[in-house]
């Protein structure tokens, strides 16, 4: 690119905060903490076309890794990799649960059985 070349940039988008700003409060419905955690944290939904997702971070570095997948038994296989490894906690998010794991919480805890694996 030689100096008289312009580059170009990214088209502005105006913010339409004031409008939302202007809007009298008593428009919006509120909404309590109960409710709102019910909705959010309870009411979560993945796409029709991703099996599961994983976050999982590094017990010792705390780097996070999200990993989603369409097909369940790659995921089994990353679940597989990661508590053989022992080296990450991680949150597997299906269609019907939330799960946690973490390697020092695995034997003696009352939700982990020693044959019992996620399976998605």
């Amino acid at each position: 690119m030689n100096g008289n070349e312009k580059t170009k940039r990214p088209r502005y988008f105006p913010n339409k905060w004031k409008k939302y700003k202007d809007i009298d409060p008593s428009a919006f419905t509120p909404l309590g903490y109960e409710d709102f955690m019910l909705w959010k944290c309870a009411g979560w939904i993945l796409p029709s076309n991703v099996d599961c997702v994983i976050r999982a971070t590094n017990i010792k570095t705390k780097k996070v890794k999200e990993h989603v997948y369409k097909l369940g038994w790659r995921a089994d296989q990353r679940i597989g990799a990661y508590r053989k490894a022992g080296t990450h906690e991680f949150v597997i998010c299906c269609h019907d649960e939330i799960i946690y794991y973490h390697p020092d919480l695995e034997h003696g805890h009352p939700f982990f059985d020693d044959n019992d694996v996620p399976q998605f």
